[in-house]
Parts: C-alpha cells; sequence; structure tokens
C-alpha cells in the first residue's frame, strides 16, 4: 500500500514514503466519525498515527453572508508533522528532552458533502518524508485506551489488581493493544484521582448507615469536603468511663490519597486500647486541629470529664490546639520519638560509634531524672560527655529540654495521672492493625472504613470479655485477704500493679520519702509506703483507695446516670425559637417541618394527595411511560407522610411474609406495593424541586444530594460519548439529542428538564456502573450497565434503588439485602454488550423472588 519515492527538500533528495494509494476511495462515508474511524484504521496498517491538524464547521448561512459561509472540513496529518515549538514556560525546568515532530508533509482533507450527504477524503499529500513504523508499540497515541479499555481498567483498578496484570488482561482482551505500562499506571491515577470526592461522599453515607456520629465542614462556597470526624456510639460510652488519658497521634499512607488521618484513641480500666475518634483532615495546621478537637470536646459531656493528660508528638500545630480546646490538660510529648529525633541527630554529628553510645547513655540518665535536682546535676554531666560536640548539645537544649522538658522528663511526667503512657504507641499498635486487615495500605476511603469499623468491632468484644474477666476470675497470686474488698470491682490490672507494688515494701516500708509515692500520682493506686501501713495494721486494701478510673467495669460511666447531671436543651430551643421569629412564613414552613420530623419520626402528617398532571413524551419516541408532574404540586411532596394501617387487609393470595412481626411504619410507605414492603430498610426523602429524581441519585451514590448538577454533566457526558448506542435505543439521535437537552440547567424551570423513568436509568446505570432499582405502585424495574464486564465478587457490585410517590417526586429508597428485585428493563437484554449480560445472571433468583409476589399480576417493565 506504499512505496518509497525521492523528494527535493531544501536542494537535497531524501528517500521518501508514498501512502497515497492506501488512502484514494471513492467511498462516501456516513458520518465524520466513521470517516475518521477509517482513516485513522488504515494509518495504522501502514505504520503511523493521524491526528487532526486543522476542523471547520459551516455556520447558518443569512442573507448577508450566504456567500462569505464557511463549509465543514478536516485537515488530518501524520503526527510526526510540524515543528518542536520548545517549552511554553522555564526552558531550565523543562522535562522534554526528544521530540517525534520532523515536518513531515502528510495530508488528508475530509469534506462533508452537501445537504447531509455524508463525508468524502482527498489525498493533499500522500508522502511521508520519514520511515514508517514496523509496530507502533510505544507509540503514545496508539497505546491510548478506547472508553471500553478504560472502563476494563477501572474495574480491574477497584478490584486492587496489579498493573502489569491489567495491561496483561488488556493483551488478552485484545491481540492488537499497544499499550504501555505507563499508561497503565496513567489511566489507574485517572480513576482514582475522579473517584476521591466520590470516596468522601460515599465514606458519609457509611457513616450515616451504621449510625456513627459524626461531623464535616467543606471549603467555603464548594460541596468539597475539609475535614471529617467521626467516632462510634459505643466508642462514646467508653470514653464518658475512661477519659482520664488520650493519645493523639497523625498516621499517613492510611489511603491512596495523600490526607492526614488524626487517630485518638484511649486506656481502659482493663489496660486495653480503644479507638475514641478518627479524622481525616485536609492539612496539619492548627485550624483543622482545632476543628477536630473541639468536635471531641462536645463528646465531653461533664467538666470534671476533661481528660488530665493527652500524649501528642512534638506537632506544634497539635500541641497549640491541645492548649486552646483543653488548657487544663497535661500534654506530654512521646518519647519514643523524641529519642529517635536525638539519636539521629546525635549519629549525624558525633564519631566515633563508642563516642555516640557514651552520649545516647547520658541523654537517657537525663530523661529518666527522678526529681529537679537529679535532673540539673545529669544534665551537667551529659554537658561534660559533650563538649567535644557544642553543636548536638545545643540541638538538644534549644529543640527539646529548655522548651518541653516538663512534657517528657519523668521529673516532670510523675507529677501527673498518665498511667503509664508516656508514647504514642497505642496509636502505631491500632495502625499496624488496621493494616493487617486491609492487607494493602494503599486502598481507598472506604475500604479503610470497612476496615476500621471490624477493629472497633473487635475492640470492643475483648474489652467486655476483659471487664467480665476481671469480676468473676480471682487471680491466685491476689486470692488473699489483703484483696478481698477489690475482688471483683477492680480490674485485674490494677490488682497486677498492687501486687508488683507489694515488692517494694520491705525495702521502703512506710517511709515517704523513700517511696515517692510515684505509683499513687500516675497510677491512681495505693503506693508501697501505704500497703505497708495496711499491712501493718492488718488491713484489707479499702476500695475508696483505688482511683475511680479502675473500678469502671462497664461501657457505661455511672456518673451520666445521677439525678443531679442532667442534659439540657433549652440554649438550642431557645435559639431556634429565636430564628423560627426571625424567619419568613416560607422559612418557618420549612423548619416546622423539619423539627416536626425530628420530634414525630413515626407519624405523619395526612395532607391530602395533590392532583398530578401525566405530561406525555414528543411524537415519534419509542416508549410513553416519563412520568413528569405539575411544578406547583413539588412544593407538597415534603409534608405528605400518609400513615400505614396495621389492621388493613389484602387479598390471600397476596399476603406477606413477615406480616405478623411489628414493623415501624416507614412514610411514604403505601407510594410503593405492598409486596415488597418487608423489603424496604429505608425511604429517604429529599429537597422536592425539579431537580428530586438527580438529587435522589446523588444521595444513594453517595455524593450527597446537593451534587445533583454533577450528576446531570456526568450523564451529558454519557449520551455523548456513546450516543451511537443510546440513538438505538432511544430509538434516534433526535430522541438522545432531547434527552441530552433535558440535561442542561436553566434558570428557570420546566417540564422538560425533569428526569424520565425508564430513558434516564439506562443512562445512570451504565455511567456509573451501578445496578438501579426503579420502585413505583405503576411500574417497577431494574437496570444494568449496558457495557463493561461486571466485579467478579458480587460484594463489590453497587446497588441502589430510587423511588416515585405521588406520581412526582423521587426519593431514596434503601433495600434490605438479598432482598427482591424487579424484572430487567425490557430494553436492556436489546442493547446490551455480549460482556454485560452476566450482571443479570447474579440477580435472577431475586427477580424470580420479585415475580413470585405477583402471581396474578401484570408487573409493568
Amino acid at each position: 500500500m506504499s512505496k518509497d519515492v525521492n523528494m527535493l527538500i531544501d536542494g537535497a533528495t531524501n528517500k521518501s514514503v508514498d501512502c497515497s494509494d492506501a488512502f484514494n476511495t471513492t467511498e462516501v462515508f456516513p458520518s465524520r466519525d466513521a470517516m475518521l474511524n477509517w482513516a485513522r484504521d488504515v494509518a495504522k496498517e501502514n505504520g503511523f498515527v493521524l491526528i487532526i491538524l486543522r476542523s471547520e464547521t459551516s455556520t447558518k448561512p443569512t442573507r448577508t453572508t450566504r456567500r462569505n459561509q464557511r463549509k465543514t472540513f478536516i485537515i488530518l496529518g501524520c503526527d510526526r508533522s510540524g515543528k518542536y515549538r520548545g517549552p511554553y514556560k522555564n526552558a531550565l525546568s523543562r522535562k522534554v528532552n526528544g521530540t517525534r515532530k520532523c515536518e513531515c508533509p502528510f495530508r488528508l482533507r475530509g469534506k462533508a458533502l452537501k445537504k447531509a450527504e455524508g463525508w468524502i477524503v482527498k489525498v493533499m499529500c500522500g508522502c511521508h518524508n520519514h520511515d514508517l513504523e514496523e509496530t507502533l508499540a510505544g507509540h503514545p497515541y496508539a497505546g491510548r485506551l478506547s472508553a471500553e479499555e478504560k472502563s476494563l481498567v477501572d474495574d480491574m483498578t477497584k478490584n486492587m489488581m496489579k498493573p502489569k496484570d491489567i495491561l496483561l488482561t488488556l493483551k488478552d482482551y485484545n491481540m492488537d493493544n499497544v499499550t504501555t505500562i505507563k499508561q497503565i499506571y496513567n489511566a489507574r491515577q485517572a480513576y482514582r484521582s475522579s473517584q476521591k470526592g466520590l470516596e468522601m461522599q460515599y465514606l458519609l453515607k457509611l457513616l450515616e448507615r451504621e449510625r456513627y456520629v459524626y461531623w464535616h465542614r467543606k471549603v467555603d462556597d464548594s460541596n468539597v469536603i475539609r475535614d471529617i470526624f467521626w467516632t462510634h456510639p459505643d466508642a462514646i460510652k467508653l470514653l464518658g468511663a475512661f477519659n482520664t488519658v488520650l493519645i493523639i497521634d497523625s498516621i499517613y499512607t492510611t489511603t491512596r490519597y495523600p490526607l492526614p488521618l488524626l487517630e485518638i484513641v484511649g486506656i481502659t480500666s482493663t489496660e486495653l486500647t480503644f479507638s475514641v475518634a478518627f479524622a481525616f483532615v485536609e492539612s496539619e495546621r492548627a485550624d483543622n486541629f482545632t476543628w477536630v478537637l473541639q468536635k471531641l470536646r462536645g463528646l465531653i459531656v461533664k467538666d470534671e470529664d476533661i481528660p488530665q493528660v493527652i500524649v501528642t508528638d512534638r506537632d506544634i500545630s497539635l500541641m497549640n490546639a491541645v492548649q486552646v480546646v483543653f488548657p487544663s490538660s497535661s500534654n506530654l510529648l512521646c518519647r519514643i520519638h523524641i529519642n529517635k529525633n536525638v539519636k539521629a541527630k546525635c549519629m549525624s554529628i558525633v564519631h566515633p560509634k563508642e563516642k555516640q553510645d557514651l552520649v545516647m547513655d547520658a541523654w537517657d540518665v537525663v530523661v529518666n531524672s527522678s526529681n529537679e535536682n537529679e535532673y540539673i546535676q545529669r544534665l551537667a554531666l551529659f554537658e561534660k560527655v559533650c563538649s567535644g560536640f557544642p553543636s548536638f548539645c545545643e540541638y538538644v537544649k534549644k529543640m527539646w529540654l529548655i522548651p518541653h522538658k516538663e512534657k517528657f522528663v519523668t521529673s516532670w511526667t510523675n507529677q501527673v495521672m498518665h498511667l503509664g503512657n508516656t508514647t504514642t504507641n497505642r496509636v502505631e499498635a491500632t495502625n499496624c492493625k488496621l493494616k493487617n486487615l486491609l492487607q494493602d495500605s494503599k486502598t481507598d476511603m472506604c475500604s479503610y472504613w470497612d476496615a476500621m469499623n471490624d477493629m472497633i468491632t473487635l475492640q470492643h468484644t475483648e474489652i467486655k470479655s476483659s471487664f467480665e474477666k476481671s469480676i468473676n476470675v480471682v487471680d491466685h497470686m491476689q486470692n488473699t485477704p489483703v484483696y478481698i474488698k477489690l475482688q471483683g470491682f477492680v480490674s485485674r490490672s490494677a490488682l497486677s500493679h498492687i501486687t508488683d507494688e507489694y515488692d517494694r515494701v520491705k525495702t521502703v516500708g512506710t517511709d515517704s520519702s523513700k517511696c515517692c509515692c510515684i505509683v499513687r500520682t500516675t497510677h491512681g493506686l495505693p503506693c508501697a509506703c501505704e500497703l505497708a501501713s495496711y499491712s501493718t495494721m492488718c488491713h484489707p486494701i479499702p476500695l475508696e483507695a483505688i482511683h475511680v478510673h479502675w473500678k469502671k467495669l462497664n461501657f457505661i460511666d455511672r456518673g451520666m446516670d445521677d439525678k443531679e447531671f442532667e442534659l439540657s436543651l433549652q440554649p438550642e430551643l431557645d435559639a431556634l425559637l429565636q430564628r423560627f421569629q426571625e424567619l419568613d412564613c416560607a422559612g418557618k414552613i420549612i423548619l416546622k417541618a423539619k423539627l416536626h420530623e425530628l420530634a414525630f419520626p413515626d407519624t405523619a402528617s395526612k395532607c391530602p394527595t395533590p392532583k398530578m398532571v401525566r405530561i406525555k413524551r414528543a411524537p415519534g419516541s419509542k416508549r410513553d411511560r416519563s412520568i413528569h408532574c405539575d411544578l406547583s404540586h413539588r412544593e407538597h411532596v415534603d409534608a405528605m407522610h400518609p400513615t400505614h394501617s396495621g389492621t388493613s387487609s389484602c387479598p390471600s393470595s397476596h399476603q406477606i411474609v413477615h406480616e405478623s412481626k411489628r414493623r415501624r411504619v416507614l412514610p411514604m410507605m403505601d407510594q410503593f406495593p405492598i409486596q415488597i414492603h418487608p423489603f424496604i430498610e429505608e425511604i429517604i426523602d429529599v429537597k422536592a424541586d425539579s431537580n428530586c429524581g438527580y438529587r435522589a441519585v446523588a444521595a444513594q451514590l453517595g455524593m450527597g444530594e446537593e451534587s445533583w448538577a454533577l450528576v446531570r454533566q456526568d450523564l451529558i457526558r454519557e449520551l455523548q460519548q456513546w450516543q451511537d448506542i443510546y440513538a438505538k435505543l432511544f430509538g434516534s439521535n433526535e430522541r438522545v439529542a432531547e434527552l441530552r437537552q433535558s440535561l442542561y440547567v436553566d434558570k428557570e424551570t420546566s417540564i422538560k428538564k425533569w428526569m424520565t423513568i425508564p430513558d434516564m436509568g439506562y443512562v445512570i446505570a451504565s455511567r456509573y456502573n451501578v445496578v438501579l432499582v426503579s420502585l413505583s405502585l405503576k411500574e417497577s424495574m431494574t437496570f444494568f450497565p449496558l457495557r463493561g464486564r461486571p466485579p467478579l465478587s458480587q460484594s463489590r457490585h453497587r446497588l441502589i434503588a430510587i423511588g416515585l410517590v405521588h406520581d412526582c417526586h423521587f426519593v431514596q429508597v434503601a433495600l434490605k439485602a438479598e432482598s427482591a428485585l424487579p424484572p430487567t428493563a425490557l430494553q436492556w437484554s436489546r442493547y446490551c454488550s455480549a460482556e454485560s449480560r452476566s450482571w443479570e445472571t447474579s440477580y435472577v433468583n431475586r427477580m424470580e423472588h420479585f415475580r413470585s409476589l405477583f402471581p396474578h399480576t401484570k408487573i409493568i417493565m
């Protein structure tokens, strides 16, 4: 198809290749895309890549511009045409060290015929001034992933497949694929970047589903989440009981995104670690840390429960935040991290190795000074040892001893009740357990949350077991009269500390100067001199001698049940009342409706259903089941929550499996067939406006209902990218254009802008690669993606459900696990790709179950 020729360039004869014969054709192509695909395929067969150099689109002529009307055409050229122009910015920092450009003259011209009769191709110059490639492997353009391949890479990335395995799968999928491993890495990174925001929104949905207590804040004037704080409900109970010492540390590389995770842990009476709270923060600044600690402070109800000690690293921003939010707490610094920093500095300055060991031994002696006089003496000895290395000695003083000695030197730390915790090792141990559950440190946020949730469950199980053991099991060494008043009322860990302290009684006696009473101060337990006095009087250790921390053997703080202590809503109620009085009529209605939902969740108003209007589609469309309503009625949907009578009867053939069980009445439940009521877990309303359908979809995807505009944009791209498929599905390109136009947001709402089912069901399922279930009294159906293979594991499938209520408003529907599903939408099996047919296979049994619920009813699809 090509031949060698000689070209005269600048007076010199250069060998060239003529490809004119390969592109000489009289074929009329039906569309621009068809012409481009043909030309690019021929170019690949001949060993080069075609790119678009220029394109023009004609404008509609008027009387004054008819003569100057532009024609529709496109100029194609070899990717090696033109010259390298050099960097646009700093030439010294450029990364490009080579170019493919060699001023190749090859040109094709594609031209649109009059009256939309098609496209033709003409060869302007068929010669290349370079040799053609035998293979295009490694070529950046030829190795681009198609839309179908991108979808496949995204699925395999979600399934945590390695890049080399993804590339091998693509090669098996298409033998002509010339994609490189670098392009696979780029595609993975692009997918992960696109999922970052969605994952954060989905994380919020998981937290709400599992009844976690959480707060988040967004970047000003956007939907981007800045910081998010969450805690388990049982963790709040543990915090109320065990708040003496908290340990806070930042963790990195927990997910594939560079977001610091702030983890807060506490210590129970049985000396087990429990996770108090977690927080993803935008950055490690004082503002972010202060926000997190303020939310933590809000979990502590009583002022006397403020932590006595908070252990952190030497992070100045975090330390400042602790000082602001918990000014009465003692902030200790992690000794291990301090020693690592000092040792690293020592190894860089002090030589030889023997001298390093001597210096570090002197440092350890200083840190472990038991009183201030001893500290002064040992510091003088340390300065003498480091006399040959003044820079190291100055570093230790200025960085650690002068500003922070009270936070890590034993002489000062022994003056606070730290329960033996002077490091952040407990946080690191918790993170290690998380990584063991994850088996991959670079996972997504939701997988990390799943592992965290599992870890918390294991923590609480272990803590409950330790409480039960402390109450019912007596250690043989402590089965003596001395401990008779403590057994079953104090944790085994406290008894173990007391036993260790008994070993000092013989040497200390009742002399408090020898005893130093360290255990009494740091642990709240009897020290050696106290124990000696009890032994002298032959008295058992009284329960009053034990700090209350060690006497709590349950999740609930008994002090919360005191009659004297009572939580009050009065300040909040006063503020709400004042705000209510300041609002206009519409604002008062909205605020009252929200408060009504909070105060009476199981009741509903009995507003009559407004009359709805059904708007038919444009003539010529395939189906006429799109449901619309009069916009004036949408404002009433929030107020409509019809009650469901528990005494209502139905025909015997429609008896429900769980009818005998008392179930919580959900609002708008009567808007769905009674046969599927047992499978509905929750019905969640969204704002009633012309975007309610897209709000419900956005919320179900974990993006938050305010992301409805993003959903519209995504669906526009879906229809544009796969227009040919949807033209077949919906019957014409005009219908696709009509649907695409309905997705654009205008200032004024219109009936044409409302979401329609089933049309948008196919688009939503395909765009987000989800199983979409649409429920209503009149028609229920399930939509699967039109393309792409489903994940191998069904646990990785995403199933979302929406419902149409009152024939005019969409809501979110949460279905129970393994619930019955309506049949597949009728058009799906006709127009889905071959590889996507396996989607339906996984849900056949659940669809058969749905059909069995309607034995004498024709199910509308």
